[in-house]
């Protein structure tokens, strides 16, 4: 007889999840997935339309907010991808509370099943935030530091909602072993439409939103990568009670991605910056938005550095060029009606595939 491996993917329908759904799909796992809705079509169905779904893709009602189904969810499951997270458009106090309790009642769940290891999405938000030396290579043995007034909510979500987790398996006499990705900002080809914050800069540009870019440095990683990476961390042994820091290397200025675009769109009738705001005009802005006095001032002019070596050594990851990437999310935006179809818009000549 067969040994069946069902692997349960939390909050299926977003931007990672669905690849990670995608992935295990490819490589013949039976996946449970949740989602908050299932009469919620517009995010059901792409999901129903992977490859091996209609076969291997059972989906079931859950929400980080209530602990109803996450027992039933868990059953029979070996692995449990936790990528689900909420990410409001606008941070407030609550999105950490539903972090945490979110995270917890998963592991709770988990702790009660026969899941023999979680991989829990993070973000590299939980390492290099709030630090007076911005100038040094971040790793997995740094955590933002929260009591500075210099981090959002997001950040402190992430950062406490892992820090839960770590302390769950630590105190908990739980069976499963714990392995925690921390990608930076996630970026490549969307399997569906759906928001997040590099969506939204790369609509921004194809949309002639950004009239000028601040001198600020992203660590990028794409979506494809950080899939890959959850699969592999599930199966390998190596992992088990670490952090694994996902960002290629190095880092992009906003600017490098105005360029990536401008060089693949502006013969198609896209117009991108080509102008830095200065330090002043940035400095004067914060003084009226928070967000942009935590987002913008305080890594104006810093470079992102990040130790990859870890999901290079444990996990075997070989990092995709953000520029690739950038290019496949943009034509996936213009195609999905995210941004309109200038003129000379000519389509993506040859998509890159999504395997990896």
């Amino acid at each position: 007889m067969i040994e069946i491996t069902e692997v349960l993917v939390t909050g299926a329908s977003g931007y990672i999840a669905i690849h990670c759904v995608h992935q295990l799909l490819k490589e013949n796992y039976t996946v449970r997935g949740t989602v908050r809705d299932l009469n919620n079509h517009i995010k059901i169905e792409p999901l129903k339309q992977l490859e091996g779904a209609a076969e291997r893709l059972e989906l079931v009602e859950a929400d980080l907010e209530s602990d109803e189904g996450w027992q039933q969810a868990t059953t029979d499951c070996t692995y449990v991808l936790h990528v689900a997270s909420p990410f409001p458009i606008v941070t407030d106090e609550s999105v950490i509370s539903t972090a945490i309790n979110g995270t917890l009642r998963v592991l709770r769940a988990a702790a009660k099943s026969s899941v023999k290891k979680v991989v829990l999405t993070s973000s590299s938000a939980a390492i290099n935030e709030g630090h007076a030396d911005t100038t040094r290579t971040f790793t997995e043995n740094d955590w933002s530091n929260t009591e500075t007034g210099n981090v959002n909510d997001y950040v402190k979500s992430k950062t406490f909602a892992e820090k839960a987790a770590w302390d769950f398996v630590h105190k908990e006499d739980v069976k499963f072993k714990l392995t925690v990705i921390n990608p930076s900002l996630v970026v490549g080809p969307l399997l569906h439409n759906v928001q997040g914050t590099s969506i939204k800069i790369i609509s921004r540009f194809l949309n002639n939103e950004i009239p000028a870019v601040p001198a600020v440095q992203f660590g990028l990683v794409d979506v494809r990568n950080v899939a890959q990476a959850h699969i592999r961390a599930m199966r390998e042994p190596r992992s088990d009670g670490l952090r694994i820091l996902l960002s290629y290397q190095p880092s992009f200025w906003f600017m490098d991605i105005a360029n990536v675009l401008r060089d693949e769109f502006s013969s198609q009738g896209y117009t991108f910056p080509r102008f830095t705001v200065p330090y002043a005009v940035a400095w004067l802005y914060s003084l009226f938005s928070k967000e942009a006095k935590q987002q913008i001032l305080n890594r104006f002019g810093n470079e992102a550095r990040f130790d990859n070596s870890l999901a290079k050594e444990i996990l075997g990851i070989e990092f995709i060029d953000p520029k690739e990437s950038i290019i496949a999310m943009a034509y996936d935006i213009i195609e999905r009606n995210m941004a309109p179809k200038r003129k000379n818009y000519l389509g993506p000549s040859a998509k890159i595939t999504l395997n990896v």
